[in-house]
């Protein structure tokens, strides 16, 4: 053992900051370290059976953690050479309008591209693991959502409320949390989204269809739905479009 000050066995471990599986409470806890030690960008960080040994658990959980954090950008991972703080350690809880500028060009491309990936990682783990009372809540909230859409003309369509249901079944609460970052910049750029007023019925059959498709088990076509759902043509024909309809139609119109 070295005589780094991070493999000292009577240093105190750190106290968990979080909740959840054993990966998210790593990644929290890293974070903790990061703050604690005061480390700064390009400052190294102690090897992973340093963290092991740390915070008390296995290999595979460390790097389901440390790739989290490389995501996010508060760590890089340079292969061969070892760990590096990257970037502050509260960037996890940065706002979704920090890292999406509406303003910018190809915005819709990136924004749709992003949860086309996201989206279809969680229609599959969803198909594979998700029990058939997941499959009756998520067909009950569209049924619910049909009739208040038939009796209600004032009703707002929740922004990306399916995709997150779907995406909370999956049981990846990392891929949630990503969800809820996109949903906001959906916000974001959807106001110039009021042309779908026209679409809640096409919207709601689709849904339905990928429905269908989850609760068959079968992956490869719940996939072929969520991405001509997700048509970036569609999106551009919508903000081309100007607004048509009243303002509680307008309203409807920016939820998907």
């Amino acid at each position: 053992m070295t005589n780094s000050a991070a493999q000292n066995p009577h240093q105190p471990t750190l106290p968990p900051t979080g909740t959840g599986r054993v990966a998210e409470r790593v990644v929290d806890e890293i974070r903790a370290y990061v703050d604690a030690k005061g480390l700064m960008i390009g400052d190294k960080l102690p090897p992973e059976r340093v963290f092991m040994e740390l915070f008390g658990v296995g290999r595979s959980s460390l790097r389901e953690a440390l790739r989290v954090l490389s995501t996010v950008g508060i760590i890089d991972v340079r292969h061969g050479d070892g760990m590096y703080v990257a970037g502050p350690a509260d960037a996890r809880t940065a706002s979704p309008k920090a890292i999406f500028d509406a303003t910018e060009q190809n915005a819709l491309r990136n924004l749709v591209e992003t949860r086309l990936g996201i989206e279809l990682a969680a229609v599959t783990a969803a198909t594979l693991r998700a029990t058939d009372d997941d499959f009756v809540a998520l067909q009950r909230m569209l049924d619910e959502q049909e009739q208040l859409l038939a009796r209600d003309p004032d009703f707002t369509w929740e922004p990306l409320g399916f995709e997150l249901a779907v995406v909370e079944i999956s049981g990846n609460t990392w891929l949630y949390e990503v969800e809820l970052m996109l949903r906001e910049a959906w916000l974001s750029l959807s106001s110039g989204l009021r042309a779908t007023v026209g679409r809640h019925e096409e919207w709601l059959t689709e849904h339905r269809a990928i429905v269908a498709s989850m609760r068959s088990r079968n992956v490869t076509q719940a996939q072929r739905l969520v991405m001509a759902h997700l048509s970036l043509e569609r999106f551009e024909e919508d903000l081309k479009s100007p607004a048509t309809g009243s303002k509680s139609k307008s309203r409807r119109g920016t939820g998907r």
